[in-house]
């Protein structure tokens, strides 16, 4: 199952919160999130269903209260036997294998859909709100579309829009939204998709996995359900029941109704898109990439409506069809974080500790670099050693996240050496390179480390720096920049000359192949020399930061960095 900790933890809930004390334990698939579930078989044969959320992030409180509002309106739900919110442990009924895509055929279809549909029909009829759910708002709706603008554009496009493009498209998309929320609001369900419908008996179909229900237009679950990215549903039998939705809710406006579903569809749409995207590229979960052509498929189709000539105008500009596809993951799921140095301009500072372990407010500095690794979802790192190494050694055995490899060298190898020593560890594959000189506030929406790998390419780049504008670097502000930007190229500033021209600064992260490693020489080199080497063959690739920044190199740099990190 899990660690002997955890396995503890359920056989004790198991036992004194259930009241079980035989059955026979095995593992189901897993969902889209990190919950982990089991079915448990009893003794007299029945079953019931242990959810694990270990991390305790996905919403088990509000599971439980929505699930007991639905019971109440006469909606099928699971069962709760018994749970425990702070070790994210329930037991559930367990509704078999009795999902839409298990009992389907082409001669049921309709008659389940059909189903599923009244199910939404009586929903919402309810006017009561559940007090945990909230609004369905612009802000939650214009970060849904930001799945697609953020993640699944960029993913095909190979570069992140420009803030003008992206502020285009939210202009657009906001301007149509006061349309599509005319409707009552009413309880969304937000994941009622063909795998989340059940039928355990000859009734009503029974829903799960409701607990990020929200309070809005309830036509996104329609969308969802009838135009569901999982299943080619045919798009006479969509329109059937879409119509038929709409004959039983005799309070709605037809011209409402259709502006209504034609958004939630466009909102549907994209942001699931997006959402596999990062299902691909950041939880590893290929499986995904099958569904993202009848994606593709489903958005031409709902680009097609009048309401949408300009964002379709806007498509075609920035996003044409021609740069539609399926997201590939480019294997950068490793990293390299430097820490092995003293750090001779710390002073007293790094005395008795090394660089990385000099504390910023509570904090050592070091985290502040595996921060960018923990936002990007990278778990397999190597951290190189020397100065006290014993100390981040001990740290990094604290970070449970990561399953972390230690490089311990005799003397320091320098950047170059340090990770040349490790290059195997890497499988001959893009990994990431992280210092522990600078603090980067990686707060965007996208974390900065994904955009880098959007804009890498395996066939044009060696290494690929992260660079800031100087004018936006803190704390030890350098005089002059490393890098300057010609065309397309990027030029280091070798003479260190101080001329405005040169008005960039690397920030410490880069994306490297360990082919840039063939050729280097044994024992110590610096990392730039292979920087050099790369801008020489024009495969020296860069990304510019947009996030704030701090260079940490001097005892005065730490206070200022402290002062303008914890001012509040």
């Amino acid at each position: 199952m899990q660690n002997k900790t955890r396995q503890t933890q359920i056989t004790d809930f198991l036992t004194n919160q259930a009241g079980l004390s035989k059955y026979f334990i095995s593992a189901l698939n897993c969902d889209a999130s990190s919950r982990k579930y089991y079915r448990l078989t009893l003794p007299d044969g029945t079953t019931r269903i242990l959810m694990d959320d270990e991390m305790r992030c996905n919403h088990s409180k509000e599971f439980i209260l929505i699930d007991r509002f639905l019971l109440k309106n006469g909606i099928r739900a699971p069962r709760i036997y018994a749970h425990n919110l702070r070790q994210g442990l329930m037991l559930l009924e367990d509704f078999g294998e009795s999902d839409f895509v298990k009992k389907a055929t082409p001669q049921n279809e309709k008659q389940l859909l059909q189903k599923a549909v009244d199910v939404l029909i009586k929903l919402h009829q309810v006017k009561q709100r559940p007090a945990c759910v909230k609004d369905m708002n612009e802000k939650v709706i214009l970060d849904n579309f930001a799945l697609f603008t953020d993640w699944y554009i960029p993913a095909c496009l190979g570069r992140q829009l420009t803030s003008s493009e992206r502020n285009s498209f939210f202009a657009i998309v906001k301007k149509l939204m006061p349309a599509a929320l005319k409707l009552p609001s009413t309880l969304v369900l937000w994941d009622y998709h063909v795998n989340n419908v059940m039928y355990p008996d000859a009734n009503d179909a029974a829903i799960i996995d409701f607990q990020d229900s929200l309070w809005g237009p309830g036509l996104y679950d329609l969308v969802s359900l009838i135009e569901d990215e999982r299943r080619n549903i045919p798009s006479s039998l969509t329109q059937e029941l879409k119509e038929y939705y709409f004959s039983r809710m005799p309070e709605l406006n037809a011209k409402d109704f259709n502006k209504c579903y034609a958004y939630m569809a466009l909102l549907r749409h994209m942001r699931v898109l997006g959402r596999f995207t990062t299902l691909i590229l950041v939880s590893k979960r290929p499986a995904y990439a099958r569904y993202v052509p009848h994606g593709m498929e489903l958005l031409q189709q709902t680009l097609q409506h009048p309401d949408f000539i300009e964002l379709k105008n806007w498509m075609d500009k920035y996003f044409p069809q021609t740069s539609w596809g399926i997201p590939q993951d480019k294997g950068i799921n490793k990293a390299f974080v430097l820490a092995a140095g003293r750090g001779t301009r710390m002073q007293h500072l790094t005395d008795h500790r090394p660089k990385p372990m000099v504390k910023i407010g509570n904090r050592y500095l070091i985290d502040f670099g595996l921060d960018l690794l923990k936002n990007a979802r990278i778990k397999d790192i190597v951290v190189n050693v020397c100065y006290r190494k014993c100390m981040i050694k001990k740290h990094m055995k604290t970070l449970t996240y990561f399953n972390t490899s230690i490089s311990e060298e005799k003397e320091a190898l320098e950047t170059g050496g340090g990770i040349k020593k490790a290059i195997k560890y890497f499988d001959n594959k893009p990994f990431v390179v992280v210092n522990s000189d600078n603090i980067l506030i990686d707060d965007g929406l996208k974390p900065i480390i994904n955009q880098m790998q959007d804009s890498w390419n395996n066939e044009k780049h060696d290494i690929m720096l992260l660079l800031c504008d100087i004018k936006n670097i803190n704390g030890d502000k350098p005089k002059y920049g490393d890098y300057k930007i010609s065309g397309n190229k990027i030029l280091r500033n070798k003479e260190k000359t101080s001329s405005p021209e040169f008005s960039y600064g690397y920030v410490g992260v880069a994306i490297v192949h360990p082919r840039l490693f063939n050729g280097s020489p044994e024992g110590k080199f610096s990392l730039v020399e292979l920087f050099d080497k790369a801008q020489a063959s024009n495969r020296l690739g860069y990304y510019i930061s947009d996030r704030k920044e701090f260079w940490v190199g001097t005892p005065q740099a730490v206070k200022e960095t402290c002062r303008m990190l914890f001012k509040d």
